[in-house]
């Protein structure tokens, strides 16, 4: 090797150890930076003829892509989980701890108790007073709760609006980045360009899941969870949505932009191609997936089972029981019952009447449960499989029900029953072997002057009466937020004893509102199941009260934990990725040591190539 080879490898392994220098003066720079990922340059043996030296190729960022494709996937899931957590967190706020001061139960069972001092002295004006204290209280707090949790739906709508924003304005951004990126030489400042894009790519996983992959020219592909392309070298899709400000309970989303009155997402592809990506399931997971969710099902169901609790109470309170008699008369053998279904329509409207009855051959008895309603209506499933419930008209008169109900009996297998309107609002079922073992009915009291031992104590907007018929299911829908004391019962509290006329010591009424909500057992609506389950379920109101109480805290836990679990996961993540990935400084001044070594020891040889040259220059 002569000497001006010599001098090339020198200068060679000079500046492939400046270049080495810049790279750890880099790296110590921005240890710590968000975002910043170590390099490090590869270097390569230079041929030249039978010469070797060495060359700086490129600059390489130490990652572990595997593992960053696993930190963004974490990170939206970790995103989801805390986003679903802290609205959980301030809706349970609102309940308040079962048991607390300030929890619904707590405020329903005062209520109830109230009610059981009054049944036991009717006559104190006090303990009236009291009763409608605590019924005023009970329904403000239904009141607050329906208002935040449709406060917490709207907070959800904005989020979305928010988050698409920052979406679209994430992927202008990555498209800005990327066009920098795609030809440009694999240097310390391509480098720099990387981190800014993976940073981007990072914020977005915040949003939504995301898959990533990077061609040979460094452009890289996004895909969501499901499948639909969000970019490929230039942002492939934009989103839009029409933000609806402060929800209400009937604001609800639906497929129907008709029937829609909250905002939704709509996808539009480079070609000006729109479709609904709420519709479509585009997001599964992060932030964006979680407030969808809140806002569609977790605080819509909370809102159904406010509006539950407020329906079930106005109900059970204005019941009244209409029973039979025995048909024929003792002390003849009895075949059947007779029921009166005269009433003053003014005053009270039918509800439903019951049948029940023994099967052959014996068994568990049956019932047939008909509810006031168009015929042929389909009304919701039961959890019982031995009471059939069946929508018949009541309005056209007692010989009209008959026939209605004779056709269903004997459509639906219990036949041998006769069913008939011997005379005015008399209904008559008998069978001659005895097998009629029960007929009733119940009305709905639209007065609180009305001579029955139910009463509209709450009610709704208007101060109108909610009897739970089938025409009031469309006003059920936010009852909650509207509920109130009737305003006839608080300008004359005698009502909570009975109507006009009754003896003040009398606690015929009292005990009934009392019973109706503690010990009378009734089928719950299954769109408000606190459990989450399809079908309906039976017990008192103030077991459901309590239910709901509870399960709304176990609800909480449960998303604590599961974010808990998912903050765990990301952090291990993180952490995996950090060990390649984080400038550690104690590494760095190692390199820098070798690499000042390495230099001292080039310019060394440089220089004795110097001396020899001047030797041969002074020959």
């Amino acid at each position: 090797m002569g000497l001006s080879t010599s001098l090339n490898t020198a200068i060679g392994g000079l500046n492939a150890a400046q270049v080495g220098i810049g790279i750890v003066s880099q790296n110590v720079a921005n240890a710590g930076t968000t975002g910043y990922v170590r390099r490090t340059v590869s270097t390569a043996d230079s041929l030249s003829g039978l010469t070797v030296g060495v060359q700086s190729t490129q600059v390489q960022r130490l990652l572990d892509k595997i593992v960053q494709h696993q930190l963004w996937q974490e990170a939206s899931g970790a995103a989801y989980t805390s986003t679903r957590a802290n609205s959980l967190s301030n809706l349970d706020k609102l309940y308040g701890a079962p048991g607390s001061a300030t929890a619904l139960d707590t405020i329903f069972n005062k209520f109830t108790g109230a009610l059981q001092s009054l049944q036991n002295d009717p006559s104190s004006y006090s303990l009236r007073a009291q009763v409608l204290d605590n019924a005023t209280q009970l329904a403000r707090q239904l009141n607050t709760l329906s208002n935040g949790v449709q406060a917490l739906r709207s907070q959800a709508e904005s989020g979305i609006a928010t988050a698409v924003t920052k979406v679209n304005d994430l992927l202008s951004a990555l498209s800005k980045v990327n066009t920098r990126i795609v030809g440009s030489p694999n240097d310390s400042a391509t480098a720099g360009l990387k981190d800014q894009r993976d940073l981007i790519l990072s914020e977005l996983s915040q949003y939504v899941d995301i898959k990533t992959t990077e061609d040979a020219r460094g452009s890289v592909s996004v895909v969501t969870g499901s499948g639909t392309q969000l970019f490929d070298g230039q942002a492939a899709v934009t989103f839009k949505f029409d933000e609806h400000a402060g929800l209400g309970p009937d604001d609800q989303w639906d497929t129907d932009p008709a029937k829609r009155s909250v905002g939704t997402i709509k996808i539009i592809d480079a070609s000006g191609n729109a479709s609904d990506a709420i519709a479509n399931r585009i997001f599964r997971s992060g932030e964006i997936a979680a407030n969808i969710e809140l806002r569609d099902k977790t605080l819509v169901q909370a809102q159904a089972q406010l509006d539950e609790i407020a329906a079930q109470m106005s109900k059970a309170l204005s019941e009244n029981f209409l029973p039979s008699a025995a048909y024929p008369p003792s002390p003849a053998a009895q075949t059947g019952l007779d029921l009166d279904l005269g009433f003053d329509a003014t005053k009270q409207r039918l509800n439903t009447l019951t049948f029940d009855y023994t099967p052959t051959p014996p068994g568990p008895t049956q019932r047939f449960t008909f509810v006031n309603a168009p015929a042929g209506t389909v009304l919701p499933i039961g959890s019982d499989p031995s009471n059939k419930t069946i929508a018949i008209d009541f309005s056209a008169g007692p010989a009209s029900v008959a026939a209605q109900i004779q056709n269903a009996l004997d459509t639906n297998g219990a036949t041998g029953f006769t069913v008939g309107n011997p005379s005015g609002s008399l209904l008559r079922i008998s069978e001659p072997g005895g097998r009629v073992a029960g007929l009733g009915a119940k009305t709905g009291v639209l007065a609180a002057d009305s001579a029955t031992s139910g009463m509209p104590l709450f009610v709704d907007a208007d101060n109108k009466p909610f009897i739970g018929s089938y025409d009031d299911a469309t006003r059920k829908v936010g009852l909650a937020g509207r509920i109130a004391v009737n305003a006839d019962v608080i300008r004359n509290s005698a009502l909570l004893v009975g109507p006009t006329g009754t003896a003040a010591g009398d606690a015929t009424r009292p005990k009934a509102l009392l019973e109706s909500l503690t010990s009378s057992v009734r089928s719950f609506d299954n769109s408000s199941s606190p459990d989450g389950a399809t079908a309906s379920f039976s017990g008192t109101i103030t077991n459901f009260v309590q239910r709901v109480v509870s399960s709304q805290g176990q609800a909480v836990e449960a998303a604590k934990r599961l974010d808990e679990g998912q903050q765990v996961a990301l952090a291990s993540i993180q952490s995996r990725f950090q060990e390649t990935s984080q400038v550690n400084v104690d590494q760095e001044m190692s390199m820098l040591i070798e690499l000042q070594t390495a230099y001292a020891a080039n310019a060394r040889i440089i220089s004795t190539m110097k001396e020899m040259m001047d030797v041969l220059m002074r020959v």
